[in-house]
Parts: structure tokens; sequence; C-alpha cells
């Protein structure tokens, strides 16, 4: 194997290896605003369930 061939080939797996370094960051970040949106989802619900559960009648309104 010639000197150019072997420096050709290490040239190919640095930038292979950058490659999947990015792809990782990529794939982490993809996880991380899926859960943003799972959490996002969770807290609006909570708010629709609190919209549906008020009173019926204002806190100073007694039954006594």
């Amino acid at each position: 194997m010639s000197n150019i061939e072997r420096t050709l080939r290490a040239m190919v797996a640095t930038k292979q290896l950058e490659i999947d370094k990015q792809k990782r960051k990529i794939k982490e970040l993809e996880t991380k605003i899926k859960e943003m949106e799972d959490d996002y989802k969770n807290r609006l619900g909570d708010i629709e369930n609190r919209k549906k559960n008020k009173r019926t009648k204002p806190s100073y309104v007694s039954d006594k």
C-alpha cells in the first residue's frame, strides 16, 4: 500500500468518525426535543383539566 493510499484511508476514517459524532449529537437533540414536546403536552393537559374542574361557585360564597 502506498503512502498516498494510507493517507487517504486515514482521512476517510477521520471524516467517518466526525460524521458518526454528528449523528449522535443529532440523535441526542431529537431525543431532547421529543422529551420537551411530551412535557409541554402534559402541562397543557393539566391546564385543560384545571379549566374543566373549576368550582361552580366563587370561593367567597359559603354553603353554610
